[in-house]
């Protein structure tokens, strides 16, 4: 029996080209376990616009992903497509107290890196929109 904590350590491990894009499905399939898969289930806002997506000349939605293992689902994440979809960044956590920095996750980077489908693609989109990964 796989756990949540196992499911995690997978998705944290893995590498974007660990796996298989059905983008127009809005599904991604883990290669070494094809029970693990990401899914687009939600457009949550057709236009999205933040603080932090001010640098970003393109439209930005917001969009519901689940990640499943076999048909149970195990988390949800919200994840916004920026600059008519280049890239996929997690909704930030707004900064703790003024002049603070958005922030997401290793973990939450992860998905995101995944979702784009391009580490440098994403990396410059944290850049332009200030986000950092916190440890």
């Amino acid at each position: 029996m796989t756990t949540y904590e196992e499911v995690r350590e997978m998705i944290d491990a893995s590498e974007f080209n660990d796996w298989i894009q059905f983008a127009n499905r809005g599904t991604w399939t883990y290669k070494p376990d094809v029970a693990l898969r990401l899914s687009r289930e939600d457009q949550l806002d057709k236009r999205y616009d933040a603080h932090w997506t001010a640098q970003i000349q393109g439209s930005n939605a917001r969009f519901g992903y689940y990640v499943y293992y076999g048909d149970s689902p195990v988390e949800y994440h919200v994840v916004v497509s920026v600059d008519d979809g280049r890239a996929f960044v997690p909704e930030p956590t707004p900064p703790q107290a003024q002049g603070g920095q958005y922030t997401i996750s290793q973990y939450e980077a992860n998905i995101g890196r995944i979702i784009t489908g391009d580490t440098e693609t994403f990396r410059a989109y944290l850049n332009r929109t200030g986000i950092t990964i916190r440890e």
